[in-house]
């Protein structure tokens, strides 16, 4: 048995940096949805019937129905919350991007770079987007997403590789592509993106296969042409398999407890107003900016923009699929941050291959023996690696309730204010919007105003989360909604005005951020009681109730 060799070894101690670093990051925090996840698959477990009935909310009136894109995802939370605790989550969650993160090493070294010793060039790149990546990770469904979207896109390789060698087998490499994309569709709504690469990838191949035909007939497209070397273009018996299995794995997401009724929340994605309001919608040009996916971005950006220079010096571009699904995941990056994170797993083929292009002869000749300068090195990385792993370690805690923990951002105290007061408990209650999963889990057999998972519904003209914030609008717009749904008691986050940071002042000229709560908190001090208050909720009852 061969010994680990220094590589090896610096290799191990990254991934154990990244563990602690995911660990830490997902144990800062409490998903506000996390609470409604878990009540859903406890719903689906104990009863063995998926979820239809909406019984949280009591806004939508006889429209009570709805369908959960993650019924599967949240069966599966709830068994393992139920039977371990919050911290098991949270290590399992850890786990599951380290095991992205390894399947795209050894991808991309296999395939991409061809030397074990670039992983010099890769965990830079892993470290700086895990960093950006934080604000989306944690104990979160939607991490599935892109361990699907990795699988997808490594299937989709593999066949084109085969094809490339005239393998009249190729077509074998696709059979993962109907249990993924069905897989997905069962535990996260992201799976309409997988179904979508699939007749994207498609496109791009033909308009490949096009562009290469017409070349020597018109200056334009041999102008356009000249940027790629065609190695990579597909026959058209390949493209036909290639559709076969598309329209098979599209088939395969019907294979639901829900069947067509999964894609109706198709038509609500036309009212895109939660892309301008909930936080991790929001485009990377709005405050509070992400500094660090914005410098991801950029280096991506940079790095495409330098390989199109590098033509000039007879290198071209190897692969029009790559570039425009690479360009693609950057807009959707730009125009929400949410999606960074599949920018990131996507982007780094091209980005780690690049980067070691250059400098791959002097990682090459690297070369660490024994010598005093070489012990040195790996005394001072280990030091390092373990100051690093211990200060990680060490602020590490074992949480296993969060609802009862996380009480400086969810509002506890105010809770149990409630229910402890049958006078104010059975009234009509109308909640802070980041409050809503919380509750659920809290107080299930209660109605609440709204919670995340349906903020693009429509209701009456307009989607739900518009329909929340009216009460946010003006004087006769507040009155109107409370008379409209007969509230009787507000539970709304205590907001303080928060400080731009330091960067974001200069960029913007803003030294505050408002409290967008004002409008609505000015209207209930002069029309209901304030019956409690601490550091983070207010409760309002309707005055003359008590």
């Amino acid at each position: 048995m061969k010994k680990p060799n220094f590589t090896q070894i610096f290799t191990i101690a990254f991934y154990l940096l990244f563990f602690l670093l995911l660990l830490k990051n997902s144990l800062g925090y409490l998903d506000p949805d996390l609470g409604w996840h878990l009540k859903a698959g406890e719903e689906v477990v104990k009863t063995g019937q998926i979820n239809q009935i909406n019984h949280y909310n009591y806004v939508l009136g006889e429209n009570n129905t709805w369908v959960n894109h993650e019924w599967l995802s949240d069966s599966i939370l709830f068994l393992i919350y139920s039977n371990y605790n919050y911290f098991t989550l949270n290590i399992i969650f850890a786990l599951l991007m380290c095991i992205i993160l390894g399947i795209a090493h050894n991808f991309i070294v296999k395939n991409f770079t061809l030397d074990r010793k670039s992983i010099v060039t890769l965990l830079p790149f892993f470290t700086l987007g895990l960093i950006a990546c934080q604000p989306s990770l944690g104990v979160r469904v939607q991490e599935l997403t892109i361990l699907f979207l990795l699988l997808e896109l490594i299937v989709i390789y593999k066949f084109e590789n085969e094809s490339l060698k005239n393998n009249k087998k190729s077509w074998k490499k696709l059979i993962p592509l109907p249990i993924i994309i069905g897989l997905w569709a069962n535990m996260h709504g992201g799976f309409l993106l997988g179904v979508f690469i699939l007749y994207f990838y498609l496109a791009i191949k033909i308009a490949e296969l096009i562009i290469f035909n017409l070349k020597s007939k018109y200056f334009f497209v041999n102008k356009i042409s000249s940027f790629f070397n065609f190695n990579k273009k597909l026959k058209a018996r390949e493209l036909k398999m290639f559709l076969y299995f598309a329209v098979t794995s599209s088939l395969f997401t019907l294979i639901n407890p829900y069947g067509l009724e999964l894609f109706d929340f198709l038509s609500s994605y036309k009212n895109n107003a939660y892309l301008k309001i909930i936080g991790e919608w929001l485009p990377q040009y709005q405050e509070p900016f992400l500094y660090w996916q914005i410098l991801y971005i950029g280096i991506i950006i940079a790095s495409l923009l330098v390989s199109f220079l590098m033509y000039k010096n007879k290198k071209e571009i190897n692969s029009l699929w790559h570039l425009v699904l690479i360009l693609f995941f950057i807009v959707l990056a730009i125009k929400s941050r949410r999606h960074f994170p599949l920018l990131f797993i996507s982007s780094l083929p091209f980005l780690s291959s690049f980067i070691y292009d250059e400098i791959k002869e002097t990682i090459r000749n690297i070369k660490i023996g024994r010598t005093v300068i070489d012990v040195f090195i790996k005394a001072y990385l280990s030091f390092v690696f373990l100051f690093v792993f211990l200060l990680l370690a060490t602020s590490i805690k074992v949480i296993k309730n969060p609802f009862t923990y996380y009480c400086q951002k969810y509002p506890c105290q105010a809770l149990e204010f409630i229910k402890n007061d049958p006078k104010i408990s059975s009234a009509r209650i109308f909640n802070s919007y980041g409050w809503g999963g919380y509750l659920i889990h809290q107080w299930p057999e209660k109605k609440i105003f709204i919670d995340g998972r349906l903020p693009q519904i429509k209701i009456k003209d307009h989607s739900y989360l518009e329909e929340y914030l009216l009460f946010f609008k003006d004087e006769q717009s507040i009155k109107q909604k409370i008379e409209e749904y007969q509230i009787e008691l507000f539970l709304l986050e205590k907001r303080k005005t928060k400080k731009t940071k330091w960067l974001d002042q200069k960029l913007t000229g803003s030294k505050e951020t408002k409290d967008k709560n004002n409008q609505l908190i000015n209207y209930l001090e002069a029309n209901f009681n304030k019956i409690y208050e601490d550091d983070i909720a207010l409760i309002y009852f309707k005055r003359n109730g008590l």
